[in-house]
């Protein structure tokens, strides 16, 4: 009789701990499938999102800055100035949805008068060389002819710093302001004219 119950609490000591594992186990799976990696700068869906924190988003001023571009020509604020509205596309080399949407974007400056629109690309894992160079040959192969420049110490520290993803996209009017929303992913040209000329009618007539 108690070589019996011995067995009997052996049994249900046994079951105990295969039922415990299996809870462990169950909970270990289920917090790994709720868990998404994340990175400094990454690279979104392509169906665009709201995005900008900080002090980026509408309203905001560009802050002075002087950048060179691929070509070496200096690059500064008074490039808003000459079209009534500037794209501000944020970018990298290592980004498969920016680099899809490269030649949808290269179409977009002959959709509208220059007097307008233009394109102002960053490109974000610049200054390097090496990326540079990338950036030079992508530019080549997609035919974009619009200005990219490599951000200088004031992109960096009051743009760069609040752009988590890539492409990110905001435009802004002559004066360096920030209007309307700051944009993540990348869409197709249709869209992105749509969204221009949305963005056109909102500016104040004679802008």
């Amino acid at each position: 009789m108690h070589r019996n119950g011995t067995s009997k609490l052996t049994l249900l000591i046994a079951a105990l701990v295969i039922i415990l594992v299996a809870v462990i186990v169950v909970t270990a799976l289920q917090e790994a499938g709720t868990k998404t990696p994340s990175t400094s700068m990454g690279t979104t869906p392509e169906t665009g999102t709201t995005a900008g924190s900080g002090t980026l988003g509408t309203g905001y001023v560009v802050r002075p800055f002087s950048a060179s571009d691929l070509n070496g020509h200096i690059v500064d604020n008074s490039f808003f100035t000459n079209q009534r509205l500037t794209m501000v596309n944020v970018w990298g080399t290592f980004c498969g949805p920016c680099i899809r949407e490269m030649p949808d974007l290269a179409q977009l400056p002959g959709e509208f008068p220059a007097t307008n629109f233009a394109i102002l690309g960053v490109i974000a894992d610049t200054p390097d060389a090496s990326n540079e160079a990338t950036a030079r040959q992508l530019t080549g192969s997609t035919g974009v002819t619009y200005t990219n420049v490599i951000p200088d110490h004031s992109i960096m520290t009051e743009i760069l710093v609040d752009v988590s993803v890539v492409p990110t996209t905001f435009f802004v009017d002559r004066t360096g302001t920030v209007v309307g929303k700051v944009l993540a992913g990348s869409h197709t040209k249709a869209e992105w004219i749509s969204i221009i000329q949305g963005m056109l009618a909102s500016l104040p007539a004679g802008s």
